[in-house]
């Protein structure tokens, strides 16, 4: 018996809960893969199925021996994959998902130079603003910000941004720069936010950190929103310095409180992966060239 062929048999019948559709899978008839487990059991001794005309159900020893088959079948394809890659070039479909405006800034410009470079990797693109369970969903990549929950995910430091409050030319012409954190009290602060309140805001000069209570005639929970707000001179906005630093730069917006640190010193963004002893080439490549794209702006800590 081909012991290979049935262990990946028996993974592969498990999740799909269908001898007939785990045959399909490996291009195994369905006769030959209820004879290619029935030797199997003969030669472990033990019934790992039981088997209806409508569904499988594992014995007690057939899930000890499926998260044990599984664990080697996931092994066996990585250490395939590394020999392949020695010689082979990245390629196949990625699939990323990412905040919408952070890849409409940062990741879809490059990619005609990405292409360039890896002609053979097809992209995926999902803008999602929420966090999606990548495993489950099927991604390669997960661009995320923040603090990142203890999980069995991998991740890979992009590089951080900090926060930055500003506001319109014309806003500040009109009601004058704030010269105190305390006065953004009684300012038009537009949040970041789902529901109706407010928000705190820190900032840090030298050694002593402050923090207000502000708020205003605007809240959302998209950042794009409270930008086009801000751009038309509605009010104060804090956001994160890669959302705004083009529109500093061009004199669209202009920073209040400048001597202050504007909230935490950093917040990461990172490329979030599933764990694998082997990574992928096109996942490799991928987070090395937008690693060095989003490092090359002004406003990247790394």
């Amino acid at each position: 018996m081909d012991n290979e062929l049935a262990l990946r048999l028996f993974v592969t019948v498990v999740e799909e809960n269908s001898v007939s559709k785990g045959g399909a899978r490996l291009n195994v008839p369905q006769s030959s893969a209820s004879r290619l487990l029935s030797r199997l059991e003969e030669n472990l001794g033990t019934r790992l199925l039981q088997r209806s005309t409508r569904s499988l159900q594992l014995t007690e020893a057939g899930r000890i021996y499926f998260e044990r088959a599984r664990q080697i079948v996931t092994a066996l394809d990585e250490a395939s994959a590394a020999v392949r890659d020695l010689s082979g070039t990245p390629s196949g479909l990625l699939r990323v998902t990412a905040p919408a405006g952070f890849a409409r800034q940062y990741i879809a410009p490059h990619l005609v130079e990405f292409s360039s470079l890896y002609p053979e990797i097809n992209l995926g693109l999902s803008l999602q603003d929420t966090v999606e369970d990548l495993v489950s969903l099927g991604y390669d990549i997960a661009i995320r910000f923040g603090a990142l929950p203890d999980s069995g995910l991998v991740a890979r430091n992009l590089a951080g941004s900090t926060l930055v409050a500003c506001a319109s030319p014309a806003y500040l012409d009109q009601h004058g720069a704030p010269e105190q954190v305390a006065d953004l009290a009684a300012r038009n602060c537009l949040c970041f936010r789902s529901n109706p309140g407010k928000n705190s805001w820190s900032f840090t000069l030298g050694d002593q950190s402050q923090s207000v209570k502000v708020g205003g005639s605007m809240y959302s929970n998209n950042g794009d929103a409270l930008m086009a707000a801000a751009l038309s001179g509605y009010g104060i906005i804090m956001q994160p310095s890669w959302t705004v630093q083009i529109a500093l730069d061009s004199g669209q917006l202009v920073r209040i409180l400048p001597d202050h640190q504007h909230g935490p010193s950093s917040i990461p963004i990172h490329a979030v992966f599933a764990h694998k002893q082997h990574l992928p080439p096109k996942t490799r490549v991928f987070v090395e060239f937008m690693t060095r794209k989003i490092r090359a702006n002004t406003w990247a800590i790394f």
